[in-house]
């Protein structure tokens, strides 16, 4: 059994030839990956949209699948994590449509064009911050925190506490393995214990936001912890996949990418390219079944691979290769299915305001110095900048 090592720096600065090298396997392989343990992993488009839309024998809850409820299969994570590991990430069917339904107009069209005067307001905000004298990390300084403010406002998280879960969420974007995992632990602990004393605080004093909304609209029937683990979800979520899009999208642009108009179709590609989120958390095999020409155990843990599929040269033409005026693009860089993300046109909206501020004030950006190699995070399943120095004005 092969063990690719998915977070590897040669991989994510190319990915082309392990992934060929999984394709030519077939379209699922056998791994082993950091925490998951042994598992199945998709290698191509139409076995990953295969495996994500088909609920009847793929399930988020193992104890769907013939094993433990989610909360008890992570049996090794402290008492505090356990209702967040219930959470909308990990639910099926009707459980999942109820927690979606409750927050699904929140996140639409809409709801998201709406909100792009603020998300402007933010990117200006933190761009008169940098200092164009010096090289300034765009990572950290500007692509990490522009998601953060914006999450919180949705959320209705209020302006003194956003800090404070930005310093505790930290350590969560570093773990790459079962002890890293458990040096997170007090940020995770810290996280949650302040978004339950603002929701504590929300259900006696009604605000803006869509956590008051969740906590006095009388048509939603969502627990405490629910809305706990919705909240942790969103802001954990909301952020890290555009982070890490708007950093790749930096990176590139700078390394000769073209940023054309619209602005939409580059955002399209990088997201394809990269595939910030390389894939999903497990699913759990309903009942054994042959598939791809592999024999799946009731239990088994199948990975669909979000990169895999889009970088698959069955589904596009000269796939290794960024082109910002790719027509179409069918990606699945936010997935597929009834888990497609509930945050994509806040993604898409945050990263074209976050690059069209960024570079029209400063469109001769260079990376500091000039050719330097990116410096991915090696935190697994995430293909994202750990830091991006650049001159704003060479």
């Amino acid at each position: 059994m092969a063990q690719y090592k998915l977070n590897d720096p040669d991989f994510l600065r190319d990915p082309t030839s392990v992934l060929a090298q999984m394709r030519e396997e077939g379209p699922l392989v056998r791994t082993k990956l950091p925490i998951i343990g042994q598992c199945w992993a998709t290698t191509t488009d139409a076995a990953t949209r295969e495996v994500l839309k088909d609920e009847a024998l793929f399930a988020r809850n193992p104890a769907n699948a013939g094993g433990k409820d989610i909360s008890r299969y992570y049996w090794f994570l402290p008492r505090f994590m356990r209702p967040l590991t219930r959470n909308i990430l990990s639910l099926d069917g009707a459980e999942h449509k109820r927690i979606r339904a409750a927050v699904d107009h929140s996140f639409s069209r809409a709801a998201i064009d709406a909100l792009r005067p603020e998300i402007t307001q933010v990117a200006d905000q933190y761009l008169d911050q940098l200092d164009p004298s010096k090289p300034v990390d765009i990572t950290q300084d500007y692509a990490r925190m522009l998601p953060l403010d914006v999450i919180s406002a949705l959320l209705g998280i209020k302006p003194e506490l956003r800090q404070k879960l930005s310093r505790a969420i930290a350590p969560i974007s570093k773990p790459t393995g079962i002890i890293a995992l458990f040096t997170a632990m007090p940020g995770l602990y810290r996280t949650q214990k302040l978004l339950r004393a603002e929701i504590e605080t929300i259900r006696h004093t009604q605000r803006n936001g869509l956590l008051s909304t969740l906590i006095h609209d009388a048509s939603n029937d969502l627990s405490d912890d629910e809305i706990l683990s919705l909240a942790f979800v969103l802001f954990i979520a909301g952020h890290e996949t555009t982070l890490h899009l708007i950093s790749d999208a930096v990176f590139a642009i700078s390394d000769g990418a073209k940023f054309n108009e619209p602005t939409s179709l580059a955002i399209e590609e990088f997201m394809r390219f990269f595939s910030p989120v390389m894939m999903t958390k497990p699913l759990f095999v309903r009942e054994t079944h042959e598939r791809f020409g592999q024999t799946l155990q009731q239990g088994d843990k199948v990975i669909a691979q979000l990169i895999g599929a889009n970088h698959d040269p069955d589904r596009f033409e000269n796939a290794a290769e960024i082109q910002t005026d790719r027509r179409p693009n069918a990606h699945i860089g936010f997935g597929f299915g009834p888990h497609v993300c509930l945050g994509m046109h806040l993604a898409r909206t945050e990263a074209q305001i976050a690059l069209e501020r960024l570079f029209n004030r400063f469109p001769d950006l260079e990376r500091a110095p000039k050719n330097a190699p990116p410096v991915y995070s090696e935190r697994y399943g995430f293909r994202g900048m750990k830091t991006l120095k650049v001159n704003l004005k060479p």
